[in-house]
């Protein structure tokens, strides 16, 4: 069985183009894709993970009693994985998808339920039998993070997560998965996880990875230290305007779901160049509206 890397490593030259937290917007897909076409042949494309599952509504339910932000739109997963293997097939080695926690809902994580009871079992049935296998293979090859020797760690939620080395997540297995402790037990976690066999410490740590929201900039700084990297940039949450900074070191982007076209953005960086912190990301520079 062939082996693959948990951690992406970035070209150290060309143009980056980053998205994130797409879930099924097909329109904002073929958008991104556009941008990433008229970068010219040295780009890269870079998806930070939640590219599926989205809302199966008719348009009266939209701003019904629990309103959906932003223009309407249904889930069209399938089209954007069609869309997305053509795209890899074109652009070999130039277009990635981190694994987000809906993609993980297939293989092992939680099944989530934002928009059904049962988000994977619900695109399994549309996709049938075939495609639901391939798209269960296809989700095992996900890098959990993208490295660029810029200076940034991407990843698609906040690695909440005491990572002693890199190297220590190759030993993540895609199908355990152990749900995050609340902050309350924080006190109990570090005596606790001694207690753990390796496996249950891996499943822990995944859990981390996948669904931490904010990190505070200590520990963001500590996990930088081990991959040797300055900030980190991921999405998980909504941003209304469309990316928030934290300390100097987190970069959180928002660039489709429960947004306004007016705040959906993305990044554009310089691969060439060093980041080191997130105000290096400039307006009109690396940080760019998806709609102009």
């Amino acid at each position: 069985m062939a082996h693959h890397s948990k951690l992406l490593r970035l070209p150290d030259s060309g143009r980056l183009l980053v998205a994130a937290d797409l879930h099924g917007n097909l329109r904002d897909f073929l958008a991104v894709v556009a941008r990433f076409e008229r970068m010219g042949s040295q780009a890269s494309l870079l998806f930070l993970g939640d590219l599926l599952h989205g809302p199966l509504l008719p348009p009266h339910d939209w701003t019904g009693e629990r309103p959906l932000v932003g223009r309407y739109y249904r889930d069209e997963s399938p089209a954007i994985l069609l869309g997305l293997q053509l795209l890899m097939e074109r652009y070999p080695g130039r277009v990635h998808l981190l694994l987000g926690n809906h993609e993980h809902a297939h293989i092992g994580g939680p099944r989530t339920a934002v928009f059904a009871r049962d988000e994977a079992a619900a695109l399994d049935q549309r996709l049938g039998v075939e495609t639901a296998v391939w798209l269960s293979g296809f989700l095992k090859t996900l890098p959990l993070w993208a490295l660029a020797p810029c200076g940034v760690l991407f990843s698609h939620a906040a690695p909440a997560a005491e990572l002693a080395r890199v190297e220590d997540l190759e030993t993540l297995d895609y199908r355990r998965f152990s749900a995050p402790q609340p902050a309350s037990a924080s006190g109990l976690r570090s005596k606790a996880t001694k207690q753990l066999k390796p496996a249950e410490v891996a499943a822990k740590l995944l859990g981390q990875l996948l669904w931490g929201t904010t990190l505070q900039p200590f520990k963001a700084q500590a996990l930088l230290g081990v991959v040797s990297a300055q900030l980190m940039v991921y999405g998980h949450c909504v941003i209304p305007s469309g990316y928030q900074t934290i300390g100097f070191e987190q970069f959180i982007l928002s660039s489709s779901f429960a947004m306004e076209d007016a705040q959906k953005t993305v990044l554009e960086l310089d691969l060439s160049t060093t980041y080191f912190s997130a105000e290096d990301f400039r307006v009109g520079s690396e940080i760019q509206p998806l709609y102009s």
